[in-house]
């Protein structure tokens, strides 16, 4: 398949960002991807969001970003949805312009981390504050008015999902439609809890320092631990031997008396190893806890989900959720639950449950199964 050159644009808000916890960014970047061109009116627009661990770049090629070290590799140069976006696919680019922004305390652009502080040029580390789900949804529509684009179609795959939601019930009279694949309203407490685990295993790393580590090693063990424990919740484990290469390989350097004896281990390994070379330990902590503190039902005085989505429903906004039945990060009975509650919110909602043996990574892998809905909700 012969993919289109793209590249990442940058742009400076022109306005401090006020964040939940308190805290103020004066100064904001945000790197964002732009696929298919804008209409004179500036109305034909889709808001993509990206996964956890996800980037600005969903489709197309991008060999380089600049600024941000060597965290681009090689797995980061195609586009996460190739296989969703581009002419005559469900987010068709001879119809709609697509905007997918990295997320504040990202590391592929957007001021995060690793980015110099004002104050003294020094990167933010352990200086970063928390970020919500609430606030990157704040940032993105800062981004658009700042665009001049006033409504959007929203579409949100797995954590993207859940600021598509905060975006949506923030700023109704903005949203012409709504898609959730893989997502949901909250984090559950399992979920939470292996969140947890994740964030604990970057911290107990030595090398983690705090979060200052950008002048020597970072914490690579741990990122590396932290992305096992949440892959297991990607791939549908039943079929993980299968998944898995039927070779057994060595450590590379993560543990000294283990020695991995099964193709599994070696495949969960893996994973973590490249993973901690492409992603900031410090993103990774502020986005996990992005998550796990994630509940719309938190977004209103009244902390019902009936208030929060108010004007969702009161904008008829269309919405479309999609649930895969092996999902293990939002688990089946959590989805029906969530599309139970927009119905009786009086919110217009289609409802479709994939079969599939790819666990929550469906939508990245079979496409053809989610396409026919997002053209009609679309269209």
């Amino acid at each position: 398949m012969c993919l289109p050159l793209v590249h990442s644009q940058f742009i400076q808000l022109n306005a401090p960002v006020a964040l939940e916890c308190g805290s103020t960014l004066d100064s904001v970047q945000l790197a964002y991807e732009q696929y298919g061109s804008l209409s004179e009116q500036k109305d034909n627009v889709i808001l993509l969001f990206h996964a956890l661990s996800g980037s600005q770049h969903a489709f197309g090629y991008n060999p380089d970003v600049p600024g941000i070290g060597s965290l681009w590799q090689q797995e980061n140069h195609e586009g996460w949805w190739n296989s969703i976006i581009g002419p005559g696919k469900p987010l068709d680019t001879d119809r709609f312009c697509i905007i997918c922004v990295n997320y504040l305390g990202g590391c592929y652009g957007s001021t995060g981390p690793a980015s110099p502080c004002p104050a003294d040029e020094k990167p933010y580390g352990s200086r970063f504050p928390h970020v919500t789900v609430g606030d990157q949804a704040r940032v993105q529509a800062q981004l658009l008015t700042q665009l001049g684009i006033d409504r959007i179609h929203l579409v949100g795959p797995s954590v993207g999902g859940l600021i598509a939601l905060s975006f949506a019930c923030q700023f109704p009279e903005r949203v012409k439609s709504f898609i959730s694949v893989g997502s949901g309203y909250r984090a559950s407490i399992e979920h939470r809890l292996s969140l947890f685990e994740q964030i604990l295993a970057i911290e107990l790393d030595p090398h983690f320092c705090g979060g200052d580590y950008y002048d020597s090693e970072p914490p690579y063990k741990g990122l590396a631990f932290a992305r096992i424990i949440g892959h297991k919740a990607f791939v549908y484990q039943e079929g993980l031997e299968q998944r898995a290469r039927k070779e057994v390989g060595d450590a590379k350097g993560m543990l000294h008396w283990l020695k991995p004896t099964r193709s599994t281990q070696s495949y969960m390994l893996h994973q973590g190893t490249k993973f901690a070379h492409r992603f900031d330990a410090n993103s990774y902590i502020r986005i996990a806890d992005m998550w796990s503190e994630f509940d719309i039902r938190d977004l209103t005085p009244a902390a019902t989900f009936e208030a929060a989505t108010y004007g969702i429903a009161s904008a008829n906004i269309p919405v479309l959720v999609f649930s895969i039945d092996t999902d293990c990060c939002f688990k089946p009975a959590e989805q029906q639950d969530f599309v139970a509650r927009l119905r009786a919110a009086g919110i217009s909602t289609e409802f479709h449950s994939i079969t599939s043996t790819k666990g929550h990574d469906s939508f990245l892998l079979e496409p053809e199964l989610y396409a026919e809905p997002i053209r009609r909700i679309l269209g």
